[in-house]
């Protein structure tokens, strides 16, 4: 199989995999403090298997994910820009360094981007939350949890047990 087309297909199938749990998990994953467990996926880009695809995955997968957001059209645009820079962030440091800091460094770059990104416009214009610190602490809260304490160790997983790097 031609590697454009394997690069195609595992962004596909990240795509497919964010939103699908992003729907199974809709009642966490829109709320003013949001556990978003598809944003385990983020971390995905540091690995080099499968890197850019990744990012690329991740933004289409948000697209398709914020389709049924109750913050309308500015969450499908806002949530895929907080995607794709935290998984362009994940990709750059991954293609320097593999080691567990550059991974746990990255998670915590792309917990902050999201809840910066999605707490500000999101939550707090749109949402109409008013308070920013809180606006963009419920969603770190939950940033954290996904993204370092899921996706860390997800990625730990597939570095040291499947052999990916």
């Amino acid at each position: 199989m031609p590697s454009r087309l394997i690069e195609i297909v595992k962004g596909s199938i990240i795509a497919g995999m964010y939103a699908g749990l992003v729907y199974a998990l809709a009642p966490i994953s829109f709320q003013e403090f949001q556990v978003r467990v598809a944003d385990a996926l983020l971390i995905l880009p540091f690995l080099d298997y499968f890197g850019f695809p990744a990012v690329v995955g991740l933004t289409i997968g948000c697209v398709l994910a914020n389709i049924v957001s109750p913050y309308g059209v500015l969450d499908i645009a806002v949530g895929s820009l907080a995607n794709f820079a935290a998984g362009i962030v994940a990709w750059f440091i991954g293609r320097r360094s593999k080691s567990i800091l550059a991974l746990i460094t990255t998670s915590i770059i792309e917990a902050l981007i999201v809840s910066f990104i999605v707490g500000y416009f999101i939550i707090y214009l749109i949402g109409g939350l008013g308070n920013l610190l809180i606006a963009i602490g419920l969603v770190l809260v939950g940033s954290i949890v996904s993204i370092c304490f899921i996706g860390v160790p997800l990625a730990l997983f597939l570095m040291k047990r499947l052999g990916l790097k």
